[in-house]
């Protein structure tokens, strides 16, 4: 994959809380280093409990819609218009339906290369700003998400964490270590979590080193690079936090998959658990399924 074409369209979903507001000017600033445009997208969730009672003809619903939309496009001119004045090719989106669904179906049709967005961070069992949905799209996203749980912070990657079991997804996230790392002048961190329930099929040392090889045929100097075959905790997703905690990282980048399951370090569980525990942001890389 070309580092230059990682990321070419950012879709940012928004409730025009101050917490997804603020992850309208991370954004701003990563399309800066990826080259990248943005759409901004406004779920209107008409089905909700407390409009229930606009559901007694079709006439109260269609006032409904056009008051919700209104109601949107005036928010949205005056959070959104502002910020986005010196990027031309920008979108501002409003639409109806469920957030997870429409989220995911405007990724795919707009052909949106990553996605960001803000989350509480609550734990597994806790509810994400905008109910489940950074969870179900973290499930279904066609593209990489990357989540904030404290986007009011400054956000500026000097220190990467990057977690592999060293499968195949797992290096689905190298091209943004190297491109991230390359901008920012990064430290990069390469960890390891050796699974005790699974045989260890391969080297960790060995192959944290062919990670520090290709890092530095990256243009990342060697001084820059850490590696850690065995990191510490009771699960991956606790070693991660912690780890993340000690080394006072800024950014945690692991891949993520769909399904649940322990036979590979980042199925389901680890990818949840880091993002919504995290205190610093999450970039969780998917396949693209266009």
């Amino acid at each position: 994959m070309s580092l230059i074409s990682l990321v070419k369209h950012i879709l940012c979903p928004i409730d025009f809380s101050e917490k997804s507001l603020q992850v309208i000017d991370h954004a701003l600033r990563l399309s800066d280093v990826f080259g990248a445009r943005i759409s901004v997208l406004n779920v209107v969730d008409d089905s909700s409990p407390e409009y229930a009672s606009y559901r007694r003809s079709e006439k109260d619903m269609q006032m409904l819609r056009r008051t919700l939309e209104q109601d949107s496009q005036n928010r949205m001119k005056l959070h959104i218009e502002p910020r986005l004045r010196s990027f031309p090719d920008s979108k501002m989106i409003t639409l109806f339906g469920k957030p997870s669904d429409m989220i995911v179906k405007v990724a795919k049709e707009q052909r949106a290369n990553l996605i960001m967005m803000a989350t509480r961070s609550l734990g597994l069992t806790g509810q994400f700003i905008l109910g489940s949905t950074t969870y179900k799209i973290l499930r279904t996203a066609p593209c990489p998400l990357m989540v904030f749980s404290k986007p009011e912070m400054k956000f500026r990657a000097l220190r990467i964490l990057f977690p592999t079991d060293f499968s195949e997804i797992s290096q689905l996230s190298l091209p943004y270590l190297f491109k991230l790392a390359n901008d920012y002048g990064a430290d990069i961190h390469i960890v390891h979590y050796r699974q005790m329930h699974n045989a260890i099929s391969k080297d960790p040392t060995r192959h944290l080193e062919l990670i520090k090889r290709s890092a530095i045929s990256n243009r990342i100097p060697a001084n820059r690079i850490s590696i850690n075959d065995d990191i510490k905790g009771i699960t991956p997703g606790a070693a991660i936090l912690k780890y993340a905690k000690e080394n006072a990282i800024d950014l945690t980048i692991l891949s993520a998959h769909g399904a649940s399951g322990y036979k590979q370090f980042f199925l389901g569980a680890t990818a949840v658990e880091v993002s919504s525990k995290s205190e610093v942001p999450v970039l969780l890389i998917r396949k693209m399924e266009f």
